[in-house]
């Protein structure tokens, strides 16, 4: 009967006291037969991990992001006053101009008149036997009359009506008059009332005094009217 290796199976001769393929000592209790390695149950899964308990300590607060500094309203303060005074020296500059420009205007036009009637002076006169009939005295014009705020000559006539206008705040306003009296004595009333902080301006037979304050501007101007055969006072003010 064949006889195998109890140790690896080899197949043995009879009488063979060793194992020609492992070595092995025969005569030993015989080896279990292999067995057919059954088929091991799936390990179990493994069991999920015990779910970590919630960490209830509030979060730290992320660090909020700085807010925008606002403007500083000093500042913005500072920024409107500057606007509006530039605005006011713009606007008081401008009506500035406008009555210097009238004002020469006016002088223009009486220079006009004065060339026009200085070669009828200095003509050969005429002798009319008869006696000229008297000239009408010119009308003044239709219009209402202007409180400027600065005081009237005394005795003085409204010539025509005023301008009035009001411009972002500042107000402008004109009016002329008339007096029978002299240049030089219209002018000496209106530095006696003005006081020493007016800026007096004469020549040519005509003046012009200004009063520059904080509050605004006035402007007086004086001059001959030969078409009237009078003086004329033009005063303009602006008011903020």
């Amino acid at each position: 009967m064949a006889q195998f290796c109890t140790k690896c199976g080899a197949p043995l001769g009879e009488g063979m006291k060793f194992c020609t393929s492992c070595g092995a000592t025969m005569g030993g209790p015989p080896a279990p037969p292999a067995q057919t390695l059954a088929a091991q149950p799936p390990a179990a899964a493994a069991p999920s991990p015990t779910p970590a308990a919630p960490n209830l300590a509030p979060a730290a607060p992320a660090a909020a992001a700085p807010a925008a500094k606002p403007g500083s309203p000093v500042l913005k303060i500072i920024l409107i006053v500057l606007l509006v005074l530039i605005l006011l020296g713009i606007l008081a500059a401008g009506s500035c101009v406008y009555f210097l420009y009238r004002a020469k205007q006016n002088l223009t036009q009486l220079g006009k008149q004065v060339h026009t009637t200085l070669p009828a002076q200095m003509g050969t006169r005429e002798v009319h036997p008869q006696p000229a009939a008297p000239a009408l005295a010119p009308t003044p014009p239709a219009g209402p009359v202007v409180d400027t705020g600065v005081a009237i000559y005394p005795g003085a006539t409204p010539w025509g009506g005023g301008n009035q206008m009001t411009m972002g705040g500042t107000n402008m306003k004109s009016q002329e008059y008339t007096t029978d009296d002299s240049v030089d004595k219209v002018l000496a009333f209106y530095k006696d009332k003005l006081g020493e902080t007016a800026m007096v301006s004469q020549g040519g037979g005509q003046a012009m005094v200004q009063v520059i304050g904080a509050n605004g501007t006035t402007t007086i101007a004086i001059k001959p009217d030969p078409s009237l055969g009078k003086t004329k006072i033009s005063i303009n003010s602006i008011t903020k």
